[in-house]
């Protein structure tokens, strides 16, 4: 199986959500990824899908948040959410996904 990934285009949200809202049964998940698309701190790039013969199967998103510590503030990039279609689970796209957004 040829798992493609790439950076999600605005023309993929439709399909996004929906993996989302499978996947975790809701669409708590599919809410926080519109949220977070809508914020200044929204990185384009590194929300990804992954591809298996033309056919998003997969989403990630990965996001820059900051905790603070005393006086400190450290900068971090999180991972959060992770979807894949219920149909392809368990075939290494979610490793793919997580490794090539790495």
């Amino acid at each position: 199986m040829d798992i493609k990934i790439r950076s999600e285009t605005k023309e993929d949200y439709n399909i996004v959500t929906e993996i989302n809202d499978l996947a975790f049964s809701g669409s708590g998940e599919s809410e926080l990824i519109k949220n977070l698309n809508n914020t200044n701190n929204f990185i384009p790039d590194i929300s990804l899908v992954a591809l298996v013969d033309g056919r998003i199967v997969g989403h990630i998103l990965f996001y820059p948040i900051t905790i603070k510590f005393i006086n400190n503030n450290f900068p971090i990039i999180s991972l959060a959410p992770m979807a894949v279609h219920a149909e392809y689970q368990r075939r290494g796209i979610g490793t793919k996904l997580v490794n090539d957004g790495l």
